[in-house]
Order: C-alpha cells, then structure tokens, then sequence
C-alpha cells in the first residue's frame, strides 16, 4: 500500500502585502491624529475657559460684597500718588506707612478674590504673613530678596506653588519661575490669567502721557497711552487701583462688550508672579497674540520690546480668551480689528464696539 501524502497549503501574506497593510494604517494614523490632537486641545480650551469663568464670576461676587468696587492692587510706587490718584512723584505721599498710609506691599488684586474661588487657606495665609514685622513694610528694594511686603517669609510657601485654577493647561510654560521681573533668584508660581489695564502701555517709567508705537510694534491706530505715572487705567484692573478704585458703574460701555480679565502665555511675559501687583495685568494695547519668537522669559528682561510683552496672548489655535465684565467667557479671534479690539478694552470710551458685530 502506498503512503500518501496530503501537503496543505499555508496561507500568509507575502512581504508585499505586509507592507501595504503597514501602510494603510500609518495613513490612518496619520488622519486620525490630527482629530485626537484637536479634540485634547478643544478639552484644554474648555478647561481653561471654565478657569476664566470662576475667576470673572469671584470678580463679580468680590464687587458685590463691596459696594460695586472690583477687586484692587497696590503697588510700590503708590506712595507716589496722593489720595486722589494725582502723580506726585517722589520721596512718598500719603499711601506711605510713615504718613499713615495703608503700605505698599505689592499685593495684586488676584489676592483678593481667593475666598471666592475656595482658596481661603492661601488667603488667609497671605494675609497673616502681611501682618508680620517683615509684611508690613515696603514691598523691596532690592526687589524680593528683601523680604518685605508680598516677599515675606511667611507668604513664600502660598505664593511660589503653581496653582490650577491660575493655569492654562495649554501652556506648557505655566510654571513657577525665579525670572519674574522683581523676583529674580525667588521661585514664585504664575498667572496664566490678568486683569484688562485697557489700552495702555506700562512703560519704563521715562515716558508721560502716551507713547508712539515703539520699534516692531505693529499698531496702526495712534499712540498708546502710557500708565505707568498715573494711577487710572481705562481698563477694570490697574495695578495701583487700591489709589483709585474701579467700580462696576463705572463701566458706561456695558458689561457685556466691555474686557475683564484675558489669558496670556508665561513664558512669553516675565511679569507673571501670579498674587504680585505688578504680575496681574495686561492690555489690549499690544495686538492679541503678538508673540516674541525666540525671546523667552529670561531674554524679554534684556530686550527694547520687553513692554510688548504684556499682551494678551494664547497657545489656543486662532485666538485668546477672554472674560467680559458680565462674567460671560468670550474666545476672541485673532483677526479682531484693531480698532475694535482696544475699545472693548475701555469702560467709558463710548466706542460702539461689540463681539456679535
């Protein structure tokens, strides 16, 4: 009898059809990433669009359980205003401790809002340590390695965390840094988020009034105004509002077209200590997301255009962020007309502008 012998045929893909399949889901991939990249980003825009949202609603809570007036800040060079907001420049006016004034510690206006937003215990700690010998005196100098104001002992450990509800998660670069303007060597947490000065400009003090558009800035509107020797702003926030505070009635523009507090990126704005009063604000004055390419914290403090730095600016494809003076949250296209964009930056301009136009 003969032996027979059945040999089956395994079947396999050949290296040809390997590799076409390897292909066919490398272009899969490469389709379906760019969804799940922006789908993350929409969730990241949302989470910090909901940031925004308790941060404009606390600013709203704080006016109302204080007679309509919106948190305030208090800065160093306070002391060179007299009671009425009026410049008087040095050696002090009536803001200074050794005049009876309420002292100049430095405290932004974020500080403020923390029993509004759950955060009492960083409140409460921020205020006891401004109760000690080294809080109660002049915020610097030499800057915050002095100790004094908002860089006493006590305050360090609440104020050089980095918060959540403070941060973009966008923002790779929204972490505590040793190179914030007056901070320098002191690690102290960041803002991701700051209250609308106006229009203006905070220059390096030399200038009065206004100023041209400096070299690079691409505005085509006229002059800015310059804030920096005066304790008004045309915005809802300031750092020296302490000297004059801002009310809600005060916003004759309406509310709802009317700027509160706007999102920038830290690692392009070196004056970002988050509960510091020169840390918390920013202006309209500067083009919405106007980016400084290759200058990072460190270098802007070096650099001619370091003012430009304090626009509002975002890593949020095609526009920024912003809260409104009714608490609504409004993203706001990059495209915006300059025009439009500085007049919603004013609460008494009687310009005419608005988001739905």
């Amino acid at each position: 009898m003969g032996n027979s012998f059945n040999r089956s045929h395994r079947g396999g893909f050949t290296l040809v059809e390997l590799l076409v399949v390897i292909a066919i889901i490398g272009v899969l991939v490469a389709l379906l990433l760019p969804a799940v990249q922006a789908a993350r980003e929409a969730a990241r825009r949302m989470s910090c669009g909901n940031n925004m949202k308790q941060i404009g609603l606390s600013c709203l809570n704080y006016a109302d359980a204080h007679q309509g007036i919106l948190p305030t800040s208090i800065y160093k060079d306070a002391e060179d205003f007299d009671i009425k907001g009026n410049w008087i420049g040095p050696p002090g006016g009536t803001n200074d401790p050794a005049n009876g004034g309420p002292g100049i510690s430095g405290k932004g206006w974020i500080v403020e809002i923390l029993p509004y937003i759950e955060q009492q215990a960083v409140y409460q700690g921020i205020k006891n340590g401004l109760q000690t010998t080294k809080g109660k005196l002049k915020f610097g100098p030499p800057r915050g390695l002095n100790g004094s104001g908002m860089a006493a002992p006590d305050i360090r450990p609440f104020i050089e965390k980095q918060y959540p509800f403070l941060s973009c998660s966008s923002d790779d670069t929204a972490q505590p840094s040793t190179d914030f303007w007056y901070w320098e060597g002191i690690s102290v947490g960041s803002t991701n988020y700051k209250g609308v000065i106006g229009d203006s400009v905070m220059s390096d003090g030399s200038a009065r009034g206004s100023l041209s558009p400096p070299v690079g800035f691409p505005l085509t509107t006229g002059s800015v105004p310059d804030s920096h020797n005066t304790a008004e702003t045309n915005g809802l926030f300031g750092r020296n509002t302490s000297v004059k505070p801002i009310a809600l009635k005060s916003i004759t523009d309406g509310q709802s077209n009317t700027f509160m507090v706007g999102e920038t990126v830290t690692g392009q704005d070196f004056h970002g200590a988050a509960f510091f009063a020169d840390g918390d604000f920013g202006t309209c004055g500067v083009p919405i997301n106007y980016f400084h390419v290759g200058l990072d914290v460190a270098a802007l403090k070096n650099s001619p255009q370091w003012m430009q730095s304090r626009g509002f600016k975002s890593v949020h494809p095609g526009g920024v962020n912003f809260v409104m003076g009714d608490g609504s949250v409004q993203f706001v296209n990059e495209g915006i007309d300059t025009v439009a964009y500085r007049s919603l930056a004013t609460r008494d301009g009687g310009e005419t502008a608005s988001l739905n136009q």
